[in-house]
This record gives structure tokens, sequence and C-alpha cells, in this order.
């Protein structure tokens, strides 16, 4: 499929300049990297668009943490807003994203955070309710939506034999959800107290 929009891509453009026309990038496609164009519902711009959308629903968060003055919440919002941006840098670039640090933890340590919280922050998994109120609410919809972007990255990234290019990028994604998660259990045991 790729293959055969590259080839109507080149002969597109072959022809405009034979016609001595400028090539203009039609509504319905947009550029992957450089000049490469490619239909808007290709699975990578799907996938930037998801990171588009988290991003998104971060700030939103943010705004309510500001207001709060919840200064810890807000910057621990700050930097993974950071490293989503250095990721789709890197997605963009074909540069490797490397180790990724978040809130003191490598992807590991988050890994075993977030399976072991009774270890680290002294209360069991738990189901998420109303009764948790909004900032628990806001964190587990960023749960969910880091899971989204996170299968946009796996259908943008895989082979025809189901393996992935970019394993690292699916990597930070996966630990992302895990670090919201980790974020619920430093709300509810206390850990985002100012005072």
């Amino acid at each position: 499929m790729e293959e055969q929009e590259r080839i109507r891509r080149i002969i597109t453009e072959a022809v405009m300049q034979a016609l001595g026309q400028k090539p203009e990038k039609p509504e319905h496609m947009t550029h992957l990297k450089g000049d490469h164009l490619v239909y808007k519902d290709h699975p990578r711009i799907a996938f930037r668009g998801a990171i588009d959308s988290l991003e998104s629903e971060i700030i939103l968060l943010q705004i309510i943490t500001e207001s709060l003055e919840m200064t810890r919440l807000t910057d621990d919002l700050e930097e993974i807003i950071k490293n989503i941006r250095w990721l789709l840098r890197c997605e963009v670039s074909g540069e490797p994203v490397g180790e990724v640090v978040m809130q003191g933890m490598d992807t590991d340590e988050m890994r075993a955070h977030s399976h072991h919280p009774s270890q680290y922050y002294g209360m069991k998994h738990f189901l998420p309710t109303y009764r948790h109120g909004d900032i628990v609410a806001h964190l587990n919809k960023l749960r969910t939506r880091s899971r989204e972007v996170e299968l946009a990255a796996y259908r943008a990234f895989k082979t025809e034999t189901g393996d992935v290019e970019r394993e690292d990028i699916i990597r930070v994604l996966n630990r992302l959800s895990s670090l919201f998660w980790i974020m619920m259990f430093k709300y509810l045991t206390g850990k985002y107290d100012e005072k």
C-alpha cells in the first residue's frame, strides 16, 4: 500500500513538472517526513494525532492542578509532556529514544512501582471510582488515553510479521500508562500534598 502511494506521488509530480506546474500538497495528504506525502489516515499520522490528544488532556489537568496549587503534580505532568514531545521528535527524525527517566524512575522502576504499590506506597491495587475524586478520575483518563496512544504506535510501527520497528517508543508509552497509575497512588497516599 505504501509503495503504491509512493509510485502515485512520483507520477503525479512528474506530470505536473512536465506541464510546468509546481506540485501542491492535496488537502487529503500531509507530510510524513520532509517532502514525503502520505494520506492523512496513515498509521503514523494517526499516532501523531493520538500524541497531540494525550498532550491536550494533560494540559487540561495541569490547569486544574495549578488552580488547586498542586505544584508537584503540575510539575510531574509537565515532565511527562516534555517526554512525549521527545518521543514525537524521535518518531519524526528516526532518532532512538534512549533511556527515559520520569519522576526519578527509569522504565524498569516504573514497572516495579506500578506492579507492587503495596511495597512503594503502602496501598494495594484498586479499581478507580467516583469516590476517589476528580484528580484520580483525570489521572485514570490519562492512563487510558496513554494506552490508546500505545496501540496507535503499535499500528504505526508493526511489520507484516507482527514485530515492531520502534520498540523504544512503544516501551516508553507502555510505561507511561504505568506512570499515571503510580501517580494515582501518589495522590491517594498524600505524596502530592503541598504542606
